[in-house]
């Protein structure tokens, strides 16, 4: 009996302790708009998640935005600048028509380490509207760029 009251116990403080965590992780997001240096930006939050690889490096995105509009399915993680800004924060956007298969001549918008990538390929997305993958070349180099994403 007292292994399972402590074992209860336990279990209720890491539960306790894991949603304080993912509230604390939660409320650390801010959207909305801001200055970074004076330069206009823009920063989303939510469920969306991507996997980008450039090359042979692989960059993890999360908390971030998935929309559905007369535009297609929108995914923004992160922050995006509106403007020149020397040090960029990490960023993964994707705008496709919001039907399920393959969409030719996409592009996704990635920044990583500050560096800016305009991927031009293809973008499939997956019945339900909820996950894809794409595929592509970043514009203007031999730069190769897959991923997956889910809202």
């Amino acid at each position: 009996m007292k292994r399972t009251i402590i074992g209860a116990a336990v279990a209720a403080l890491a539960a306790a302790a894991f949603a304080t965590s993912s509230a604390q992780s939660a409320a650390a997001c801010v959207a909305g708009v801001k200055k970074i240096n004076g330069v206009p930006a823009r920063t989303f939050c939510g469920p969306a998640k991507a996997t980008v690889k450039i090359g042979t490096a692989t960059v993890a995105y999360s908390g971030g935005a998935c929309s559905k509009s007369a535009a297609g399915l929108t995914i923004n993680i992160g922050t995006v600048v509106l403007g020149n800004l020397k040090k960029k924060p990490e960023y993964f956007g994707i705008t496709v028509k919001a039907t399920a298969g393959p969409h030719a001549n996409s592009s996704v918008a990635v920044v990583h380490a500050s560096k800016s990538y305009a991927v031009l390929g293809t973008v499939t997305l997956k019945p339900g509207l909820k996950a894809g993958s794409f595929s592509g070349k970043a514009f203007g180099s031999p730069t190769k760029i897959t991923g997956t994403f889910s809202c």
